[in-house]
């Protein structure tokens, strides 16, 4: 079986205006094909405060090891960044989603984040007075992209990602890389 081996870092989020601790939860998404031989494929990042220059450094820890039997349904990163205010409600800020390279190899990835966002005036006044924001229902928006066209967005902050990439046994399936 070809294996596909995941080491990294979730390192950190930036342009994010909220001015409460950050923090990140992620899943990794993969086909019926691949399976998961070590690592979780899901976790969160530790809250932290954004500095002056609305940067957070979380430096949380990735890795995960596939086996697959083909390359159809190559594994995404899910992501969803929430804010945690003073006196402890947290609410989604950014959501996102990659798709990993498959090429081996150090690789710095940045994920831009969005929101669905206010259309109504009352929707704004509220968010603006009691906090929070619109979260979706389903989460096959982020990574399938199912309706995201009907649904009205707005763009949030980044969220950089550093792996490295080990693929073994691809040859095999006829998978060629440089």
């Amino acid at each position: 079986m070809a294996e596909f081996h995941i080491l990294g870092q979730l390192q950190s989020a930036s342009k994010f205006d909220d001015r409460s601790s950050v923090f990140c939860r992620y899943s990794f998404q993969a086909g019926p094909n691949w399976t998961i031989v070590s690592g979780c494929p899901e976790g969160q990042t530790v809250s932290a405060k954004l500095d002056y220059d609305k940067t957070v450094v979380w430096a949380h820890p990735l890795d995960i090891h596939y086996v697959t039997k083909g390359i159809q349904g190559w594994p995404k990163l899910i992501l969803q960044v929430s804010c945690l205010d003073s006196i402890g409600r947290s609410w989604i800020v950014g959501y996102g989603c990659c798709s990993l390279p498959a090429v081996p190899g150090l690789h710095t990835i940045h994920v831009n984040c969005w929101v669905p966002s206010t259309t109504t005036l009352t929707d704004r006044i509220r968010q603006y007075f009691l906090g929070g924001s619109h979260q979706l229902i389903q989460s096959d928006i982020i990574n399938l992209g199912l309706n995201r066209s009907k649904l009205s967005t707005q763009s949030k902050g980044t969220v950089q990602l550093q792996v490295n990439l080990v693929l073994r046994n691809f040859s095999q399936f006829g998978v060629e890389y440089k």
